[in-house]
């Protein structure tokens, strides 16, 4: 399984697209800083992999209301799944 981790928000880059245009059945993806602001987009809504959100930075740029399937996860999760995760994959 690889980690996806996406930190640049969908509006300015096609970093997000760009992912999920290769990604694994199997891989999970944490969005991260202003990556998070991708959690209300339609795409992420279909997709059957594992999607965590950063609660810090849910909460610095005020998203309340995510897709079901986002998981909100402390940074100490974060870095317990970083180090479960075979691969690791920085989209910045």
């Amino acid at each position: 399984m690889t980690l996806h981790l996406i930190q640049k928000s969908p509006f300015s880059t096609s970093l997000l697209d760009d992912c999920l245009n290769v990604i694994n059945d199997d891989d999970s993806i944490i969005l991260m800083q202003d990556g998070v602001l991708a959690c209300q987009q339609p795409r992420l809504a279909t997709l059957k992999n594992t999607i965590f959100a950063l609660q810090d930075d849910l909460d610095a740029r005020g998203i309340q209301q995510t897709h079901k399937n986002v998981n909100a996860i402390s940074y100490t999760r974060f870095v317990q799944l970083c180090t479960e995760c075979k691969n690791t994959v920085s989209w910045y």
